[in-house]
This record gives structure tokens, sequence and C-alpha cells, in this order.
């Protein structure tokens, strides 16, 4: 079931939700009359991919990944021949603006004030494989020291360091070169 309509996600959505309107972030929604972003995908993903904020499309539509950077993910989706379920998240879910209202990483405060909300989707959504996309989605899980292309063990389940996809966006590549450890894992889960 999609993730924004999900019964078992339902408690920890709205826990998030309230949560979320209480940190100074919220006043960028309310600034750009866009959305808390929980996240997209299925509830019971075997393979879940957590990015860092979302950007403007994101904030916008209020789902994650659905800009040029959820188009890249797409391609990678299809390049990784993932035909199971699989859903996709921030591990901060409000959009973060500098002084001048142009996007910036979140600091590590504001990942760690959503981080007992991350750490609830991860754990009921319980997927095998968590693929990390960019250093503050790693900072999250206290795994900042992983190399693209690395896969570690993370409470029983398996994890993969890859740079953001905006990061290859900016640098004029796609980045399926460092998928290739990631297709193997896959495979290996299947």
């Amino acid at each position: 079931m999609e993730l924004n309509e999900s019964t078992k996600l339902q408690k920890v959505r709205k826990e998030l939700l309230k949560h979320a309107k209480k940190h100074t972030l919220h006043k960028n929604v309310l600034d750009t009359k866009g959305h808390i972003v929980f996240g997209r995908g299925d509830d019971e993903s075997k393979i879940l991919f957590i990015g860092e904020a979302p950007g403007f499309t994101e904030n916008e539509i209020g789902k994650p990944f659905v800009g040029r950077s959820g188009k890249l993910l797409e391609e990678w989706v299809k390049e990784l021949e993932i035909n199971q379920k699989y859903a996709i998240m921030n591990v901060v879910p409000i959009i973060p603006l500098d002084t001048e209202k142009k996007i910036r990483p979140p600091t590590p405060e504001e990942i760690t004030y959503f981080l007992p909300y991350t750490m609830k989707m991860v754990n009921t959504i319980n997927p095998k494989v968590i693929v990390l996309l960019g250093k503050s989605a790693a900072r999250a899980f206290g795994k900042e020291e992983m190399k693209v292309g690395q896969s570690i063990e993370y409470e029983g389940k398996k994890m993969f360091f890859i740079y953001h996809p905006a990061y290859y966006l900016r640098n004029g590549r796609k980045g399926l070169e460092d998928l290739v450890n990631l297709k193997k894992l896959l495979k290996e889960k299947n």
C-alpha cells in the first residue's frame, strides 16, 4: 500500500506531521505554500531509498523524488532491474532553505530532530536493503564514513551508499557506474 495511505504507517505519519509543525523549518512550508513530505512507494517494500530532504518540486507536490533527482532515481531503478516493491523517503521531511530562500543541506541538528520518525518508518517498512542517497542520509545512521558503492550490515539489513542523484546531475553524470555493487547486492537478496 502507498506510504501516504498505509494503515500500518498511519500513526507514524500523524506523529511526524505533528512533530514537523513544531520545528522552525515548518516556516519554509508555510512561506512556500508547500508540504511536509512523508514518503512514497509501498509499505511492504524490500528496498528503501533514503535521501536528505525535499527540493522545490517535492515541496510543491508533497512527495519525495519527483523532480529532476527523482527522474534520475527512476532511471537507476530501471538500470537495477528492480521489479519488486520499493519505497522512497527523506531523513528530513521539510525543505531546508537558507536566508536567500535557496535549498541547502539539512543540518545535523535537523537530521537528529527527525531521526526518531526516520527510524520508526524504517522499522515499520522493514526493508531488506536500505540505499542511502548522499551524506545527509548516511549521517542519520551514523555512517558518514561509507564510500560510494560500499555496503554493510545494519541491524539485520544490507545498507548501501551512493551519492545523492542531485550530485550526479550537478556534475553532468548519471551515476550508473556507481550502481554496479548495488546491482550485485540486489541479485543476492532476491
